[in-house]
């Protein structure tokens, strides 16, 4: 069976979903390639690997030579970048002729394929994965429907959570064709030490692009505010990642005082940010829903934590409640609660007890639902079936 991914970029160091997915498949036997619109070797070390380099499939630009325009090109706006991306799109979609599935990773992805099958011969099923600001932007602007092609020409949507599923069936989808299908992270990879923190300082951690929907101004502000009605607590706060917001949360952190307390690490390589959660007691992500209406589906780093043995603090935010049960699993507030989220550290300081229990619990509902090696087991019999589909048309 052959099955192409189409995505973006290839391969990128903030979708490791999409290689776990793919190594999933090489290891069950699938041909897998890939359409991007560009590669990133060289650029992201951390996933320079030699699999990504010599998938049996191949990886190829939709574009081909011409995807060196798309840069100028997406500088027009509107309707006209839309008719000359799709027209080019329709013209280079031969390439997926030869595939059994197509996989597009985000619904814009799903879009362009969907458009091309429409206008030119594509037989291969198409299954669309949604991931988050794929359905929270047009949510917010009352763009949903966009995707009426995608639902009209694929074979199968899948959400990564019960929000997003229920979002795209109001939005015209048929029932039967979307599934919740979750990422995951492979727990047998991922050692189970409890973070037990005792009489200990209290270290806290969060590994995440520093973007509006991370929320972790909420973070810092908690953090201030735990620090105000409670300073005979002794805590730490490490930040990894990079991103836009990354100079306004360190004079964020100034302001409010704390800035002492606070490491913002920037980028770091993955065996680093292993260690420095081994050495972490908290892993804190407020989750918000953007001003753009971007959404989490469900964080991976918050499936990494729990498996881990980390006290994870989130919100009730899109998909995450279907991680996190709060004072079950872990620990939730509303979004952009500063006082809600205070509580919840400050009882975390105060009760390493049932932070054990909690941290069990956690590790044993990553282990149930979040494993990717189950996942991927359930994803290939997927692709097993729709291309048994094309064979029988």
């Amino acid at each position: 069976m052959k099955v192409c991914f189409v995505v973006d970029k290839f391969p990128s160091l903030s979708e490791t979903f999409v290689l776990d997915q793919i190594s999933g498949c090489l290891e069950r036997g699938i041909e897998v390639g890939v359409v991007c619109n560009e590669t990133t070797f060289g650029k992201e070390r951390n996933i320079d690997d030699p699999r990504w380099r010599n998938l049996p499939g191949g990886i190829e630009q939709w574009w081909g030579a011409l995807g060196l325009l798309r840069p100028s090109l997406r500088r027009w706006s509107g309707r006209l970048w839309d008719k000359a991306s799709t027209a080019l799109d329709i013209a280079f979609a031969g390439k997926l002729e030869k595939y059994d599935v197509i996989v597009a990773h985000f619904g814009n992805n799903g879009l362009r394929v969907a458009r091309a099958m429409k206008q030119r011969r594509l037989t291969a099923p198409l299954v669309t994965i949604f991931h988050g600001h794929d359905v929270g932007a047009p949510m917010h602007d009352g763009t949903l429907s966009r995707y009426e092609v995608v639902f009209q020409q694929g074979a199968l949507q899948l959400p990564v959570n019960g929000f997003f599923r229920d979002a795209l069936i109001k939005a015209g989808a048929e029932a039967d064709t979307v599934a919740v299908h979750h990422m995951g992270v492979n727990t047998e990879a991922i050692g189970f030490r409890g973070a037990k923190h005792g009489s200990d300082p209290l270290a806290l951690i969060s590994v995440c692009r520093l973007t509006e929907k991370k929320g972790i101004e909420f973070a810092l502000r908690a953090l201030a505010g735990m620090q105000a009605a409670r300073p005979e607590i002794d805590w730490s706060y490490t930040v990894i990642g990079g991103g836009e917001l990354l100079d306004a949360m360190k004079q964020l952190a100034a302001e409010l005082g704390i800035s002492g307390r606070v490491a913002f690490l920037g980028p770091r390589p993955h065996a680093e940010v292993k260690q420095r959660l081994s050495e972490a007691h908290v892993f804190v992500l407020p989750s918000v829903r953007a001003g753009d209406g971007d959404l989490e589906g469900i964080p991976v780093a918050l499936m990494e934590a729990m498996a881990a043995g980390l006290t994870v603090v989130s919100t009730y935010h899109s998909g995450i409640p279907e991680l996190v049960e709060d004072g079950k699993t872990g620990l939730l507030a509303p979004e952009r609660d500063v006082a809600a989220l205070a509580q919840k550290l400050v009882w975390i300081a105060d009760n390493p007890g049932a932070c054990e229990s909690l941290a069990v619990a956690a590790r044993r509902k990553v282990e149930e639902d979040f494993d990717s090696v189950r996942l991927n087991d359930a994803f290939a019999d997927t692709l097993y079936r729709l291309a048994a589909t094309k064979v029988a048309a």
